[in-house]
């Protein structure tokens, strides 16, 4: 079934949210839709309801819709991090936040495995490290991996912008940062890393399930730091994309609000951006 247009997306947003609740009321319109929401643990990570929507333009986008049992508003923060994301040099897909029937938020980013219309090989990285978990791995196997199977051309910057993304994921509490939520797409002659996605502050976790070095994952910019060799990085350009970092996540609370997330679901955010600090 070809994806459904942007005018089906309030639609869709009803029947992810009995989905989730697993209230369906209608068959006959979970009939019609279920074949075009995308199941938790999709190709491309992640664990919200979600669809695939085509643009005016042909582009392909997913929208992430807010779950029954929500009791924040996960779109608003999901886009609050890819604005911050941006600000601090990380690679991500171009996203939008609407409002369709829901009280929070919905989530939209453009497919990146598609371009012109075409399929544009993508992997994982669970299964690009041939790993069947991720806990006990390092964001040390990925840069090895982009060493020795990333596209020559790119590598080097590739692996920059992996460094960037671990400091990155450090400053803002994305501790949910499992392999799945980490990819590679396919260059001219090899792999090439995939734009970031999935980032979220989380508020549940005190540790990052990836490792940041060969044993520690707590969230520590110093321990970040450590690992710059591994990168291609001396130590001083690894201290300027800490700063730069810093630098773009310092005023935090104040993309949030312009999200319109309510002061009280900042505060129960602070630690995940502070946690670093202590």
């Amino acid at each position: 079934m070809a994806a459904p247009p942007v005018t089906t997306l309030r639609e869709l947003e009803a029947v992810a949210y009995q989905l989730s609740s697993r209230r369906i009321d209608d068959l006959d319109a979970l009939r019609k839709w279920l074949a075009v929401l995308v199941a938790p643990g999709a190709s491309l990570g992640g664990a919200r309801p979600k669809a695939n929507f085509t643009e005016a333009d042909g582009s392909l986008w997913i929208g992430k819709f807010p779950a029954q049992d929500d009791d924040r508003d996960v779109g608003a923060w999901e886009y609050a991090v890819h604005q911050l994301a941006q600000k601090a040099g990380i690679d991500v897909p171009p996203a939008r936040l609407i409002k369709l029937n829901n009280d929070f938020h919905t989530f939209c980013v453009q497919r990146f495995d598609r371009v012109n219309g075409a399929r544009r090989l993508y992997a994982s990285a669970m299964t690009l490290l041939r790993k069947t978990q991720s806990e006990g791995t390092s964001y040390l196997e990925l840069a090895q991996f982009i060493r020795a199977q990333g596209d020559a051309e790119h590598a080097d910057a590739d692996l920059k912008q992996l460094f960037r993304r671990v400091a990155f994921n450090v400053a803002v509490g994305n501790r949910d940062d499992h392999l799945r939520n980490h990819g590679f797409v396919l260059g001219k002659i090899g792999w090439r890393l995939a734009p970031a996605f999935d980032v979220n502050p989380n508020i549940d976790k005190a540790e990052h399930v990836l490792n940041i070095d060969d044993i520690d994952n707590r969230p520590s910019l110093e321990t970040v730091l450590n690992t710059a060799a591994f990168y291609g990085l001396d130590d001083e350009r690894g201290q300027q994309i800490a700063d730069e970092i810093v630098a773009a996540v310092e005023h935090w609370q104040d993309t949030a609000r312009r999200m319109r997330i309510s002061n009280a679901d900042i505060d129960l955010t602070t630690g995940a951006f502070s946690a670093h600090m202590t």
